[in-house]
């Protein structure tokens, strides 16, 4: 088998993968849609089985901690979109020049994934913390059972 010279082999089209860790671009990317799923789940479950646990709805709810409990899982999820957005930014700024030349060249030959990645993480956990914070809305200022 003959080897390959290396000065011939076509660029990779990720030349900044090795800047960030792919954990950070993953979690960059995934964890403001995470957080916002995990939030609607457990604000669901507290709430609908609170003021709605037989056939009737209820005007006080059956669990007295429920707003508490709905306020802490709605602060926890806007940190775990915070800290996503955080480190997708950051990922970001750190593969601004991925390919060593300008980005207007980079996105021409369709380079930087690390980068796309980023920047997709920058906008989805930008979205999805805005969506954890509307939900946080009605937890603060309508009654647990409002219907």
């Amino acid at each position: 088998m003959r080897e390959r010279d290396v000065t011939t082999l076509p660029a990779h089209p990720a030349p900044a993968r090795h800047v960030v860790p792919k954990w950070r671009l993953w979690f960059g990317l995934f964890g403001g849609p995470a957080a916002w799923s995990l939030q609607e789940i457990a604000d669901y479950a507290l709430n609908a089985h609170s003021c709605f646990p037989r056939d009737v709805p209820l005007a006080d709810p059956t669990f007295d901690p429920v707003r508490v409990v709905t306020a802490v899982v709605v602060v926890v999820a806007l940190g775990v979109a915070a800290a996503s957005l955080w480190v997708a930014y950051q990922a970001w700024r750190s593969t601004r020049n991925g390919a060593g030349r300008d980005d207007h060249h980079v996105l021409e030959v369709g380079e930087g994934r690390a980068r796309f990645m980023a920047f997709s993480g920058v906008l989805l956990s930008s979205i999805f913390a805005f969506a954890v914070l509307m939900n946080g809305i009605p937890i603060a200022t309508l009654p647990p059972c409002a219907g």
